[in-house]
């Protein structure tokens, strides 16, 4: 199955779940960085989670809604904490937009320095008032040099300065 309303050659699980590759860029990513401590958000079913390799690291998972919340994510905190923030350092940030937009903030204001964040559904030319392109503008307002990444709910890749 293809992600609707883009263009072909993005594969996705369904309508609701991202694109697997952002998925796999997130485990690509875990191989080149090698970081010791990987933060998910938003860990549900694992779809991304599938793609990294929780025994090389130290894992902290988080789901928001109860009803998606399984192992690997933590039975009971559904969002991080700034001490977790501040010890990861590779974040990824996929949990419901309610959720979603403070953790970028948490990030940009507790996240470890070099710490590097990958955020999805950030948008890919959707109009300003969606959910989409507004946690672009949050990922931007961090102050934090970053990228938007084309995938085609959009991506944000920034490090923490």
């Amino acid at each position: 199955m293809f992600t609707p309303h883009a263009n072909t050659g993005w594969p996705s699980w369904d309508e609701w779940w991202p694109e697997q590759d952002l998925c796999r860029f997130g485990g690509m990513l875990q191989r080149m960085l090698q970081p010791a401590v990987v933060l998910e958000t938003g860990v549900g079913i694992g779809r991304i989670t599938g793609h990294l390799d929780l025994e090389g690291c130290r894992f902290l998972g988080f789901e928001s809604d109860p009803q998606w919340r399984q192992p690997p994510a933590d039975p009971e905190l559904v969002t991080p904490t700034a001490e977790h923030m501040a010890s990861a350092d590779l974040v990824i940030l996929d949990s419901d937009p309610d959720f979603r937009f403070q953790e970028i903030k948490l990030w940009g204001e507790a996240g470890k320095p070099g710490s590097v964040c990958v955020v999805h559904d950030c948008g890919n030319g959707h109009e300003e008032w969606t959910v989409h392109a507004q946690l672009g503008k949050a990922c931007t307002a961090t102050g934090m040099a970053g990228l938007m990444l084309r995938n085609p709910r959009g991506g944000w890749l920034g490090v923490h300065g």
